[in-house]
């Protein structure tokens, strides 16, 4: 029980930290520059779900992960340099410090990517349709209608289709966000601490053979399909990237460990 009245007290703490600081909106209004400027090339399209489809499946789109990290993962680097780091642990525990980091660097990604999304597509609504053709045309929209979601899509439920698929994001934008925090422990340099989500996203793209290749982390966004079920779908993200930064919370705890 003291174990997680500590634990309470050190998410409370850092989601109280997390919302004081203005980096966050900076996050989310950099996630909806990244999905713009993955249109830079083509511009807007037809209609606001394939405008969306296309930016997301685009090089510049990466960024938003980094977004996603610039307004929490590099609370160690920060902690570490304020000394307060020595401070926290000295009235809780370490154990219970790093799991409400990760935590909390999961959900503040998560969020991020879902607001930078949603003023994207409100953004983009101004100027196009949600959908410019029958949602069960299979020529125009045969990416939507295969992978999840496709119920939403052909119920018309436009907005809440991409804002699911945006979860996908979110929940991968958690992962990459907790592996560098991680390597945040050990690199003291925030731009570098930075680019590691690109890094650790190009280097998933690569080991995969084809869209749905083992450990493609494309084969995680919405538009590949595991299950029958779009709900085990999206639980099947979560865990995964759960998963992912719970390790990576294991790496950090042992990394600060050493330092203390």
């Amino acid at each position: 029980m003291r174990a997680l009245r500590c634990l309470k007290k050190y998410v409370l703490t850092d989601i109280d930290r997390w919302f004081r600081s203005y980096t966050w909106c900076i996050g989310v209004i950099g996630v909806m520059a990244s999905l713009f400027f993955s249109l830079d090339r083509r511009g807007l399209i037809e209609d606001v779900v394939l405008t969306y489809g296309f930016s997301t499946s685009m090089t510049g789109a990466l960024l938003s992960y980094v977004f996603c990290a610039f307004s929490f993962a590099t609370v160690y680097i920060e902690d570490i340099e304020h000394k307060y780091i020595r401070y926290s642990t000295i009235r809780g525990s370490l154990k219970s410090y790093v799991f409400s980091k990760t935590v909390v660097i999961y959900l503040n990604s998560i969020v991020i990517m879902f607001i930078g999304t949603l003023m994207f597509l409100l953004l983009c609504r101004t100027q196009l349709p949600w959908a410019a053709y029958n949602p069960y045309d299979q020529n125009s929209y045969g990416v939507e209608l295969a992978g999840c979601y496709a119920m939403f899509f052909k119920k018309k439920w436009y907005l809440l289709y991409c804002l699911l698929c945006s979860l996908h994001m979110g929940v991968i934008a958690g992962a990459l966000s907790n592996i560098a925090s991680m390597c945040s422990v050990f690199i003291s340099n925030r731009a570098l601490v930075l680019a590691i989500p690109i890094l650790i996203f190009r280097i998933f793209t690569s080991v995969g053979f084809g869209p749905n290749g083992f450990c493609n982390i494309y084969a995680l966004y919405a538009d590949y399909k595991f299950f029958k079920q779009d709900m085990f779908d999206l639980l099947f993200v979560v865990l995964l990237t759960a998963i992912l930064s719970l390790i990576s919370a294991f790496g950090s705890y042992f990394g600060l460990k050493e330092k203390l």
